[in-house]
């Protein structure tokens, strides 16, 4: 209950929990494991991708939330422990090679949204990532930058909407 005396939804309920979430949750979760040529293979066929094209290896502890949105192109190499949020969209190159360890967000919570609502009720911002081939990140990017090249330096710096976040910096 909140202070107003209305029924404030539980998580489940604000989240859209299902049973066959939670059953796909631990499916991903076991395709997760399974090492080598076969579990990639599973997962790039039963993962639910936007696409994934021929000869891509996907590593174990690979996780992808909204994987429809995900499109994987051909001849791309995804090592162990990488993470995408594709909410927004995220799509990667063909001959793309991505490190261990490598974590991937299109979508966020609107930080800026109303300040009298919980961060959890403001709703979501998404936006689409592209990975292209040709770059070499090997250090973290400055946000709201695109870089580019061997060894990838920052090209151009986008254009920011006047928040409080660009104000300040």
């Amino acid at each position: 209950m909140s202070d107003s005396g209305l029924h404030e939804p539980s998580w489940a309920e604000r989240s859209g929990w299902t049973l066959a979430w939670e059953i796909k949750r631990w499916a991903k979760h076991v395709l997760s494991g399974i090492p080598g040529r076969l579990g990639s293979t599973l997962r790039c066929r039963f993962y639910g991708f936007g696409s994934c094209a021929s000869d891509v290896f996907i590593a174990e502890h690979f996780l992808a939330e909204y994987p429809k949105l995900l499109h994987i192109g051909e001849h791309t190499g995804i090592n162990r422990g990488f993470f995408v949020n594709a909410g927004g969209g995220v799509t990667i190159d063909s001959w793309v090679l991505i490190g261990p360890g490598v974590t991937i967000y299109s979508q966020n919570h609107d930080l800026h949204g109303d300040p009298k609502l919980p961060l959890g009720r403001r709703g979501d911002l998404r936006a689409p990532v592209h990975i292209g081939h040709g770059a070499v990140v090997t250090h973290d990017v400055p946000p709201h930058c695109v870089v580019a090249g061997v060894p990838a330096r920052v090209i151009r710096e986008l254009e920011r909407a006047q928040t409080n976040e660009s104000s300040a910096t």
